[in-house]
């Protein structure tokens, strides 16, 4: 099916979708969503709400010249997200790339980025993965459990965030302050059953919160047409502590840590083609931090410390076949200082240490940067940052890096925002090193180097929040893995250029549609053809409606069209995925959901399968 075709299909069910919705009863108001247009549940930040990733420094959303996308825990207790994956793909300039079902290798990619150039924060913790082939971070095993809010920050972020970010950055915030015992259960296809708890005392002089979750399912087998089913297993904890010392210093701990097993299919001799395989494959990860922050008068600052190790292997029959570890260790500070009433000026300073031993072999990297970013408001109605970065690596050669950002209020509902910026990514330890199976480490490997830009505008009235940017980011000395030439090699340029669409209506108070869509070229420029796994066209239509005040209903179409990948392409596909939630009492609401609805087959990742229609069913209690 063309690009075309699937936008079409698209437009024809989300017309259905509405007029089933408009079928329904009468309402009374629903309690919002946490969003400012009613019922609808989206991604666009609301004027006031104050976003941190932009800058890395509290702000405003109004004030930020930043493309940034918020999900709250209110968007995902509606929209029923099991993983944070799930949440990502539904939200404008992402694309998900997972093998199989649940416990799959999960990449994300932003604005045609490589899963490598979207750097993954949790808690002021870098995550990424040092050990894996392009240092991104596996979003397989991270559920939705903790989760008080995702900030998602597109485009070249090299200047606040240094290596890796060229895509953009994933800055996700664990659940903190709060009053409450709450406990999640669901079950449902394939044997899946989850469950989580969450403890929370005190408020935002001193607080403490536990939380422990685990799912596990039979599963289907990850190999497309394959008839053993490929089970999965997990179970993570973690704890977030803070509180205030007094003249204007507080203090935070976090930590995180999980364990997965996942069965997998493999590439047995002699093909060497994906099939039912008796493989499994075993994760743990790890992270903890530290701040100690201070706030006095026009200085504001914060120093930061935190550690993050991922340690994974393959097993065929029981016999290790595959090991890697990965750790990270991170320290910086940064400083807000409010030099005048139109200005001030954000400045850090990093270090960090990676390490990787992968399969024999055993090598570590080092880092320091400094960066300042200066904010002018000259008018209420215009804000422009800019400035540089330096990072210094212990394996090649420096790079410096810039970014220039701007908003204007045209009008009291209407914003221009638009950037400029450039990023870097190095070789990681992986690539560079690697010799398994026939692989040939490349010591020619060059660092990727990108820069970008982005201009759009952003509409908002009472009931209605509109915004339309277009992108556009080149990128030289690309890496990648050639299957020819069995290695990492540089591409020598790609460039990948759109268009993001967001729209969040609210029809009534118990009626709301959300659309979103991204037009993505992305293109290697030596080879003139698609850079794999990314969609042209790629859309999600989303129909809330609210019976009454306890009762909610909602559809969810996405499309996606046709992507190039290996060793075949894959095919374009239209899903559709159903939920409901009613609340018994303010303690107790009941929710169920039935995932692709329309049992459509498609695939992710080509050769690996996906689930058909799937229903599941759980239970909130809130005490």
């Amino acid at each position: 099916m063309t690009g075309t075709l699937v936008l079409r299909k698209l437009r024809l069910n989300a017309i259905a979708i509405l007029i089933v919705a408009l079928g329904g009863s009468s309402a009374v108001a629903a309690e919002e969503s946490g969003r400012c247009s009613g019922p609808v549940s989206g991604s666009i930040p609301c004027a006031d709400e104050i976003i941190v990733s932009a800058q890395r420094a509290p702000r405003r959303a109004a004030d930020v010249g930043s493309f940034v996308s918020v999900i709250d825990a209110a968007d995902i207790a509606a929209g029923q997200y099991v993983f944070v994956a799930d949440a990502l793909r539904d939200t404008v300039g992402v694309s998900l790339a997972r093998n199989g079902g649940p416990g799959g290798v999960s990449s994300v990619r932003l604005r045609g980025g490589a899963s490598g150039q979207t750097l993954v924060v949790i808690d002021n913790i870098v995550v990424n993965d040092p050990s894996a082939p392009q240092g991104g971070y596996n979003f397989a095993n991270i559920d939705v459990a903790d989760i008080e809010r995702i900030e998602i920050l597109r485009g070249p972020q090299g200047l606040l965030y240094g290596a890796d970010a060229i895509g953009g950055v994933v800055v996700i915030t664990t659940k903190s302050a709060g009053r409450e015992a709450f406990f999640e259960v669901e079950g449902g296809s394939r044997g899946t059953g989850r469950g989580g708890a969450t403890l929370r005392a005190g408020d935002e002089r001193q607080f403490g919160r536990l939380t422990v979750s685990g799912l596990r399912t039979d599963g289907f087998s990850r190999a497309e047409g394959g008839v053993e089913p490929d089970a999965f297993r997990t179970i993570a904890a973690s704890a977030r502590a803070g509180a205030r010392l007094g003249g204007g210093w507080r203090g935070e701990l976090q930590a995180r840590g999980g364990v997965s097993r996942a069965e997998i299919d493999g590439f047995p001799p002699p093909a060497f083609a994906l099939a039912d395989t008796l493989e499994t494959e075993r994760t743990s990860d790890y992270a903890v931090s530290g701040l100690i922050a201070h706030d006095h008068e026009r200085l504001k600052g914060t120093l930061s410390l935190g550690w993050s190790a991922v340690d994974r292997g393959n097993f065929d029959q029981g016999v290790e076949t595959f090991a890697a570890e990965g750790s990270r260790a991170r320290g910086s500070y940064i400083a807000d200082i409010r030099l005048s009433k139109r200005a001030a000026l954000i400045a850090g300073v990093e270090a960090e240490r990676t390490a990787a031993q992968v399969s024999g072999i055993d090598e570590h990297a080092t880092r320091g940067a400094a960066f300042a970013l200066i904010e002018i408001n000259p008018i209420d109605a215009l804000a422009v940052t800019g400035g540089v970065r330096r990072d210094e690596f212990s394996n090649f050669a420096g790079a410096t890096t810039a970014q220039v950002s701007a908003r204007w209020a045209i009008a009291e509902t209407l914003v221009l925002r638009a950037n400029w910026g450039q990023g870097f990514r190095a070789p990681t330890l992986f690539e560079l090193n690697f010799d398994q199976f026939g692989v040939v480490p490349n010591p020619d490997l060059r660092p990727e180097r990108a820069s970008g830009f982005d201009a759009g505008l952003e509409w908002r009235q009472p009931r209605i929040a509109l915004r339309a940017a277009y992108f556009e980011t080149r990128t030289r000395d690309l890496i990648d893995f050639s299957f020819a030439q069995n290695g990492y090699f540089n591409i020598n340029r790609a460039r990948s250029r759109g268009v993001e669409a967001e729209a969040e209506i609210s029809f009534s108070e118990w009626l709301g549609l959300g659309l979103v869509y991204t037009l993505t070229d992305a293109e290697d420029r030596g080879a003139g053809t698609p850079l794999p796994r990314i969609p042209r066209h790629r859309g999600v239509v989303t129909a809330t409606y609210r019976p009454t005040a306890a009762w909610s209903l909602a559809a969810s179409l996405s499309a996606n069209d046709d992507e190039t990948d290996f060793p075949t392409a894959t095919d374009s596909f239209v899903r559709l995925d159903l939920r409901s939630a009613y609340s018994v009492s303010r303690a107790i609401e009941i929710f169920a959901r039935l995932e692709n609805a329309t049992d459509t087959n498609y695939q992710d990742v080509s050769g690996y399968g996906e689930a058909g229609a799937s229903v599941f069913a759980g239970l909130r209690l809130r005490l």
